[in-house]
């Protein structure tokens, strides 16, 4: 006796497959699992920092930029329009997507205090470095009192010698530094030099010095522990220096003796003997030597100028009605010196400073062309009734 198995409907069994597919399919494309949106979520972030704007400035490694071609005579406060130099280094600020550390004497622009704010909100750390002793300004206690409250580390030195720098570095790349305070009258009023230098070495020795700042210590409290205190960008070789650890008297005074044709100078405040001294030797030598010199200081306490008149080198006080605030040497055709030092004992023995040496001959000739500029107004004086 035989048996027959019963015949399998495959059509039906296909369609009903069909049919499941169907409803899966509908289901998963009106339907978002709870655990991609928590992922997502909390994988956001606030902002994308990447696409920050860089900012509107040349891409040249070493930039100069001054004041002097952008002064007006006398200074009103309706016509301001921010000079080149202020316009660049808001501009780095605005972009800045990490870091901020700022080191500087003074410190009052109104427009850098919001941007500094805006830079914090976003997430950016920021740190500022400064001498207290303007905090007797209305308008940089007004800036620092806004800074503290929103929670931006922010240290004064509390000593009688001055933290006298004027540096900032940002994203542990771009290094601002040279005679520039970040104040009105520096910016609208007063000659200043200002160097925007992109190199992460270099950067790398300023947030040393303000890591020390920052955490009290100034003066001859710090170390002179710098990393690479001689870098190179293309052609151009620059060796810095902190006062008072780093012996800056000494390197300028053996530069100035080094000299062979030609010494100019712009110098705000200068009463060391040594650094003058030296400039004689250059002259009685064959050298060329000449400058200018902030006129307020000319027959201050210590002032060399007449030291310097009397060894026939060619000096004259300056002609802005407000203040010649350079502190630069070039020498040669081949070295520029310049950064926060006054050429003073003060500078060498107690402030907290900067100084740079750089070799360069394109950077020579844009010093000596800002020279020409202080020097026909030094010619040419301008009288100002504010």
């Amino acid at each position: 006796m035989s048996s027959r198995r019963p015949r399998v409907d495959w059509r039906g069994i296909v369609l009903l497959i069909i049919i499941l597919l169907v409803v899966a399919l509908y289901d998963a494309a009106t339907t978002t699992p709870d655990a991609v949106v928590t992922e997502t979520t909390n994988t956001a972030t606030p902002m994308d920092v990447s696409a920050q704007p860089e900012p509107p400035v040349a891409t040249d490694a070493l930039q100069l930029f001054t004041t002097t071609g952008e002064l007006v005579y006398p200074d009103v406060s309706t016509n301001r329009t921010p000079p080149a130099l202020y316009a660049a280094f808001l501009a780095d600020v605005n972009a800045a997507q990490t870091t901020i550390d700022i080191a500087v004497f003074d410190i009052d622009l109104p427009e850098l205090g919001k941007a500094l704010l805006a830079a914090h909100t976003r997430g950016v750390t920021v740190r500022v470095a400064f001498d207290d002793e303007n905090l007797t300004d209305a308008r940089v206690s007004k800036l620092i009192g806004s800074l503290q409250d929103a929670h931006i580390p922010v240290v004064g030195d509390g000593r009688e010698p001055f933290m006298h720098e004027k540096t900032a570095v940002i994203d542990g790349r771009i290094v601002w530094t040279g005679s520039w305070n970040m104040t009105i009258n520096d910016t609208y009023r007063n000659n200043n030099n200002m160097l925007r230098i992109v190199s992460p070495q270099m950067a790398q020795g300023y947030v040393v010095e303000a890591d020390q700042l920052m955490s009290g210590l100034f003066g001859v409290h710090k170390q002179s522990n710098a990393p690479h205190p001689l870098i190179t960008l293309g052609k151009r070789t620059i060796s810095y220096a902190f006062s008072p650890v780093d012996g800056i008297n000494a390197q300028v005074v053996a530069l100035i003796d080094a000299a062979k044709t030609q010494l100019t100078f712009m110098a705000f405040s200068y009463t060391d003997p040594a650094i003058g001294k030296a400039m004689v030797r250059a002259q009685k030598r064959g050298v060329q030597v000449r400058g200018v010199m902030e006129k307020q200081n000319t027959s201050g306490t210590g002032s060399v100028f007449a030291m310097l008149k009397k060894a026939k080198v060619d000096i004259i006080a300056d002609g802005n009605c407000y203040i010649m605030h350079h502190k630069t040497i070039v020498i040669d055709t081949d070295t520029v010196i310049t950064g926060s030092y006054n050429f003073t004992k003060s500078a060498e023995k107690a402030n907290d400073e900067n100084l740079l040496v750089i070799r360069n001959g394109t950077l020579v000739q844009q010093y000596l062309a800002e020279y020409d500029r202080v020097r026909e107004r030094a010619d040419n004086p301008q009288a100002c009734n504010s």
